[in-house]
């Protein structure tokens, strides 16, 4: 936000400089981000007249324009506008003068063999308009060889500033200038209205407020006969000077009371409101409205809507519509000055990502004793600048005023808090310098009413930071001694970083996998996929991030689709976050009733490799995830791990298989669904695995021993069975494993078929056995005796017939 020191001055008279008041600010808690000296900025640019002009000897688009400036000898400049004439008053440029919109320093330079001593300018090139069609031609009044910055009342130096969320008050002129006021005791000088009447011109025009739960008040002011023109240039600097784009007089002045006095304002024209009526209520699910930026937008039940009679016609807070814009052949309008309660238009502007100055601070929050006054001074300066009438007197419809807050503060608090030993007399003293009303005061404490604008003080300790803030920081002599002795404790385990998280991150990188961190929060529509039962945000940032994630897989999606929108179709991803549930029966939460469960995803999609000319290209499959999650787990030398079909997938994978560490369930992992996919703009094959941590964090560690490598050779077997489909091959291996004693080593599947002369519904699988001792050679007896064990298992569990060759 930009504020104007000239205009601080109307408001307050003061004698520091810039500099020092710069200090002040930030030391009152408004940063300033930086500072512009507009005398600096427009040095060197004169008002001048073209008393000659001739085209260029030697070029067709230039011509050599001799310029006066008040100075005893006329300058030659050579211009390319399409638009210079003699006799026109212009923006003249001398050496040592840089063009603000390119930084270029002008000095005399020889174009096509002529001198050059100076530049004509246009408005884009000042940063004073759009228009870069040809040089600004002033008005023939324009007295010549004045600076620039006299001339359109830019001799001003403006401050950047940063306002905290909280400090709605000080998003205008009239907030900074209280503030100034409460640190230099000077009085504030308002601008002078004529006292409205209570009247309510019912008779004329009607305002009806249905949503009331969203809009408190509403006032509103006919003035008739007006012209939408020009604005006079101490209006259009002004507004220039602050970053706002001039449009015309009625709009103009709305913005230029709201940077005065912080409250938006909207100039309906009256003409196009049907039925002479303002209308305040929610719109209706799925209306198509088209606002002033010329955009459709899609309208739902919980947006506040301004309407006539018959239709829509402004977004309550955010942007008015084009069907009751101001425009050349308005003539009457209503000035809408109102308030709206912060949440709903911070709801609304979020969902629709629209933001505007009015948005901006409404959904931070207004003064809504603010809203007659702002109003009254928008009609008497329009009716003043277009020549209009104000048409009786404000329609104000204000149901339920609002009571200021009373609030008690106890002097020891104050001292205990700051850390002070600040008098009665001073801690009054410093709230009252902030408007802050005294009501009631005795030995031990006082009371105030809060001024209705500051809408950010609700109870003793805000107070006490605005005491804190005005005695000024500064001041507090720093005590680092602390009364709490830490030595003894430490970070709760449910706090602290798990030693695994980092080993688990890193191996994930080495591995190739690129790791996305995404947010904790989703969309009702996406959490409803994964879980029942959401925990809803109750202040979200918007619509998109009001539940908390059951699941890391919508994000993971997310992120896949918009790198395959951007070309990147090979994707190897991961990450480690957390999800919200609700917890099982008697299981502990450290949030009571929500249960935080740390998980890692991991997804592919694409080739399992880089195009080479060695190996032919070939698409992931449910086997290369597979074989991720062995590998992982491996490194996690975790034990009892096993595969077992998924039945709890919430319909996100096929083919899938839960994982599990003994009887302990930690994830699962399958092939993407396609018609999740389709949910999520995916139509290619992912596959993925989420695996549980926080179940991992809790099993004991396993004690690593060193196992002596046998120096007797092994015995290998091969064995290959026919079985039904039915039976996984997970249950085999299983079955082998344990039937095959001390002696088996190792078991891996080297093949499966089906087809050919497997009969039609079985299969044929084939296990590689390794068989050895660490102690002796085997003999041939030792591992047949093995075998036949292992064949008479696989016949009477599983019906297995040995493949014969």
């Amino acid at each position: 936000m930009y504020i104007s020191l000239n205009w601080l001055h109307e408001f307050i008279e003061f004698s520091y400089t810039p500099a020092e008041l710069e200090k002040i600010l930030t030391m009152l808690g408004i940063e300033v981000d930086s500072v512009i000296d507009y005398g600096k900025k427009y040095q060197n640019f004169i008002i001048a007249h073209i008393d000659n002009w001739e085209k260029h000897p030697d070029a067709d688009k230039l011509s050599i324009c001799t310029v006066s400036t008040g100075e005893n000898k006329p300058r030659s400049v050579i211009c390319g506008a399409p638009n210079a004439a003699a006799g026109q008053k212009v923006v003249l440029g001398i050496e040592g003068a840089i063009v603000p919109q390119n930084s270029i320093e002008i000095a005399k330079r020889k174009i096509r063999g002529v001198e050059s001593q100076g530049m004509i300018c246009s408005q884009f090139e000042l940063e004073l308009g759009d228009d870069k069609s040809g040089i600004w031609v002033l008005p023939n009044d324009a007295p010549i060889g004045t600076t620039l910055a006299e001339y359109i009342n830019l001799n001003d130096i403006v401050f950047e500033i940063g306002i905290t969320p909280n400090r709605a008050d000080c998003l205008s002129h009239l907030g900074i200038a209280r503030e100034i006021s409460a640190y230099s005791g000077d009085p504030l000088k308002m601008t002078q209205l004529n006292e409205p009447v209570q009247q309510k011109c019912l008779d004329k025009f009607e305002i009806i407020i249905e949503a009331s739960d969203k809009c408190t008040r509403y006032v509103g002011y006919l003035v008739e006969n007006v012209k939408a023109i020009e604005s006079p240039l101490w209006l259009r600097s002004r507004l220039n000077l602050l970053g706002m784009r001039p449009i015309n007089a009625i709009v103009d002045v709305t913005n230029f009371v709201m940077l005065e006095c912080g409250q938006p304002l909207h100039a309906f024209d009256s003409d196009l409101l049907s039925g002479r009526k303002i209308i305040v209520k929610n719109a209706d699910d799925n209306t198509q409205f088209t606002t002033l930026d010329n955009k459709e937008r899609n309208l739902d039940s919980q947006m506040l809507m301004i309407c006539d009679g018959e239709k829509p016609v402004a977004i309550a807070g955010v942007m008015g519509g084009q069907n009751s814009e101001i425009n050349d052949s308005t003539t009457n309008i209503l000035i809408e000055s109102a308030h709206f309660v912060p949440s709903s238009i911070r709801r609304t502007s979020k969902k629709l990502a629209l933001q505007s100055e009015s948005s901006y601070r409404f959904e931070r929050g207004t003064d809504p004793n603010n809203a007659l006054f702002a109003a009254q001074r928008a009609a008497n300066l329009i009716a003043k600048i277009t020549g209009g009438t104000i048409k009786g007197n404000a329609i104000d419809i204000y149901p339920s005023p609002n009571d200021k807050p009373v609030i008690n503060v106890r002097f020891k608090r104050v001292n205990d808090i700051i850390g002070t030993q600040l008098a009665k007399a001073e801690i009054i003293r410093l709230l009252t310098a902030l408007n802050f009303e005294l009501i009631s005061q005795s030995d031990d404490s006082a009371s105030f009413s809060v001024p209705s604008y500051r809408v950010d003080i609700e109870s003793e300790i805000d107070l006490i930071e605005e005491i804190a803030r005005l005695y000024n920081y500064d001041n507090l002599e720093p005590d680092f001694v602390s009364s709490i002795d830490y030595s003894g404790d430490s970070v709760p385990k449910i706090l602290g970083v798990p030693p695994l998280r980092r080993k688990l991150r890193n191996y994930m990188v080495h591995r190739g996998f690129n790791e996305t961190i995404t947010q904790n929060m989703l969309d009702p529509a996406s959490s409803s996929l994964f879980a029942e039962n959401v925990f809803t945000i109750s202040n979200p940032l918007g619509d998109e991030l009001s539940t908390m994630r059951p699941s890391l897989l919508p994000a993971m999606l997310r992120t896949i689709e918009r790198n395959i929108r951007f070309g990147e179709q090979n994707l190897r991803l991961f990450e480690i976050g957390h999800s919200f549930v609700v917890p099982e029966k008697n299981q502990k939460t450290f949030i009571e009733g929500i249960f935080e469960k740390e998980e890692i995803i991991i997804a592919v999609t694409g080739n399992s490799a880089q195009k080479q000319w060695s190996a032919p290209v070939r698409e992931l499959d449910f086997f290369d995830i597979k074989g991720i999650v062995t590998d992982l787990l491996s490194f996690l030398k975790l034990s009892d791990l096993g595969f077992t079909i998924d039945e709890n997938n919430n319909g996100s994978s096929q083919n899938g298989l839960q994982i599990n560490a003994g009887a302990t369930r930690i994830g699962f992992l399958g092939e993407l669904a396609p018609k999740m996919g389709k949910l999520f703009g995916l139509e290619t094959a992912v596959y993925f695995a989420i695996i549980d941590l926080s179940s991992i964090y809790e099993l004991p560690p396993i004690n690593e021993k060193f196992k002596k490598v046998s120096p007797y050779p092994a015995s290998m077997r091969d064995l290959a069975f026919i079985f039904d489909k039915t039976i996984p091959a997970q249950s085999i291996y299983d079955e082998i494993i344990k039937s095959g004693g001390v002696l088996l080593q190792k078991v891996e599947i080297f093949d499966v078929f089906d087809g050919g002369n497997i009969p039609e519904g079985k299969r044929s699988i084939a296990f590689s056995l390794v068989f050895g001792s660490a102690e002796r050679t085997l003999v041939d007896e030792e591992v047949d005796t093995a075998i036949n064990k292992i064949l008479s298992v696989i016949d009477d569990k599983f019906s297995g017939e040995i493949r014969k060759a």
